[in-house]
């Protein structure tokens, strides 16, 4: 009886602990970086993301790789998702979480095959040892000109206590915390009917230098997945600008980028364009407003303008040059 208590105890105890504490010598860490493999399997069940994908993918859905394999080869389409936990550097008391939905095939105009893309959550333990999200992140085309990836507090997008709802482009597999927002891209982006991914299972891929479940092609430099384990998406600086935005917005992550951007979708993937009247607010989407994409839809329709301005000076120029030799001609 005194052994049982004493067992009750020491369990009750290891509970109550930060998860970086929970590795004792008994406990399994696979990966090696402070996390039990127990406690990983939790925090990636608890907030694995709800996807919503495309009815008529042409990759179909996302992949589960050959096991034990130097590089990524296809076991089959079934929709498996591979799941990141990892403490986070200089917060003792939080994990970053990446979910990874991993496609055989990128279809868009620059297709090419093997497709690494993600959403991530940074979590946390609240004072009753419960997990919560502090905020979610959704990577699209990241390290491109078109990076339209965003950032929001984890109640904004319904993801405090579980996974939020996450659409995926067709085709592309950019993904998004919003299904408006996928219009705003570059314009190569399409969330329309979409279903939900079923019957998804998380597989545990461990560190890249201590990969967990045979995922030993994550490293592999046929595709971007090892630079996505090794960096955080939640900088100080750009959780800190999110603060400083209503509760209800979606921030995106590089607003720097959006500028050209806008170029780029009012000149229909060509930089035809200039994108007077840009609002550089960071703001992606208001949730509390119908009116979205605010920052996007000025610099879009100012540009829409002065390309028609344009074109009607030219029309007006060339109807003149033609009156007038006209008028030359029949001089003669």
């Amino acid at each position: 009886m005194r052994w049982m208590l004493t067992a009750a105890v020491l369990l009750s105890s290891l509970a109550m602990m930060p998860a970086q504490t929970i590795v004792s010598p008994t406990t399994k860490d696979s990966d090696h970086d402070g996390l039990s493999d127990a406690q990983e399997a939790a925090l990636l069940a608890q907030f694995a993301p709800r996807f919503m994908v495309s009815a008529d993918d042409c990759s179909v859905r996302p992949a589960q790789f050959v096991p034990w394999q130097a590089k990524p080869v296809v076991e089959r389409e079934d929709g498996t998702i591979y799941g990141q936990a990892t403490p986070r550097a200089g917060h003792a008391d939080e994990v970053e979480l990446h979910f990874y939905h991993l496609w055989k095939t990128d279809c868009g105009r620059m297709g090419h095959n093997l497709d690494a893309e993600h959403v991530s959550a940074l979590v946390t333990q609240d004072q009753d040892s419960s997990w919560k999200a502090l905020y979610w992140y959704a990577a699209a085309h990241e390290d491109t000109v078109c990076d339209a990836s965003q950032i929001a507090r984890a109640t904004t997008v319904d993801g405090g206590s579980r996974g939020p709802e996450i659409w995926i482009s067709r085709g592309k597999h950019a993904s998004f915390l919003s299904e408006k927002i996928c219009a705003h891209g570059c314009g190569g982006d399409n969330c329309h009917e979409t279903m939900p991914l079923a019957g998804t299972s998380v597989i545990n891929l461990g560190e890249l230098n201590a990969p967990m479940n045979g995922a030993v092609w994550a490293g592999s430099p046929a595709w971007p997945l090892a630079a996505k384990m090794q960096r955080s998406d939640f900088a100080d600086a750009r959780t800190a600008r999110v603060d400083e935005l209503p509760l209800t917005s979606i921030a995106w992550a590089n607003p720097q980028k959006r500028p050209m951007q806008a170029v780029i979708h009012s000149g229909n993937n060509t930089l035809a364009g200039v994108a007077t009247g840009e609002r550089d607010t960071g703001t992606a989407l208001d949730l509390a407003k119908t009116d979205t994409g605010q920052a996007l839809t000025g610099a879009r329709g100012s540009t829409h303008k002065g390309l028609a301005r344009a074109i009607r000076g030219v029309g007006s120029a060339l109807r003149a040059t033609v009156t007038k030799t006209g008028k030359a001609l029949a001089g003669h």
